[in-house]
């Protein structure tokens, strides 16, 4: 994990997705972040020099709520109307009355099948980092709780923690996250998250313990801050 203290790290993450984009000899599929990191959006660019690149955006992890305050991808159309990811975004709303495990399963083979259509796909996600250590709706839970919500076999899940405004989620696990991103990039600005990342830079903990150890254990993980972090 490279840590990255900058005044511009929405700038930075745009540009490093847009790099990434451009580069890479094939198709993309970009799962990005709610929140505060919605603000890397506006800083990522449409390929000019690619028109054969195919690019999709998904959210990495969705509230299980059609509220456009609280759905981070109502949030990010609402944000960025008419932007080339709003353009290119696949919809993570739940339907009238579709209950969050059928939300999760519903979106999860949209995923898929979105994915296997892109030629030669490099998978890119934005990871928030929250300050008790939790990133893209996996949460700290007891190990064996951990495993039953992120199973270690599955890909997009249903998520019920209690405690949070909105407590329920989809969420990607976090191994499917090691396994099949090819490149992360971590969000976390703010005076409240230097804490977490100077423990994440300092200190290892389980999985479980800390979510957001899958920005140290990914084989291409950089975060962008606005903190310094000793």
């Amino acid at each position: 994990m490279h840590i990255v203290t900058t005044d511009i790290p929405a700038t930075l993450v745009g540009e490093a997705v847009s790099k990434s984009i451009a580069e890479h000899d094939g198709d993309v599929m970009c799962l990005l972040s709610g929140g505060s990191a919605l603000e890397v959006v506006e800083f990522i660019a449409k390929p000019t020099d690619k028109p054969e690149c195919r690019t999709t955006f998904m959210m990495g992890d969705e509230r299980g709520t059609g509220e456009e305050e609280n759905n981070n991808s109502l949030q990010l159309l609402k944000r960025h109307p008419g932007h080339y990811v709003a353009k290119n975004l696949i919809s993570t709303v739940p339907h009238e009355d579709e209950n969050l495990e059928l939300f999760a399963s519903r979106i999860s083979e949209t995923f898929s099948t979105e994915l296997s259509k892109l030629q030669n796909p490099k998978i890119i996600q934005v990871l928030g980092v929250g300050s008790d250590g939790h990133t893209a709706g996996i949460f700290p839970l007891p190990e064996d709780e951990f495993y039953k919500v992120y199973p270690r076999d599955l890909g997009i899940v249903p998520v019920r923690v209690e405690g949070l405004t909105i407590d329920s989620r989809a969420s990607f696990t976090p191994d499917w996250i090691l396994r099949n991103v090819d490149q992360v990039l971590g969000y976390a600005v703010g005076v409240s998250k230097s804490a977490i990342l100077e423990s994440l830079k300092n200190e290892s903990k389980a999985i479980n313990e800390r979510p957001a150890e899958i920005l140290k254990l990914h084989k291409d993980a950089v975060v962008y801050t606005d903190q310094v972090v000793e």
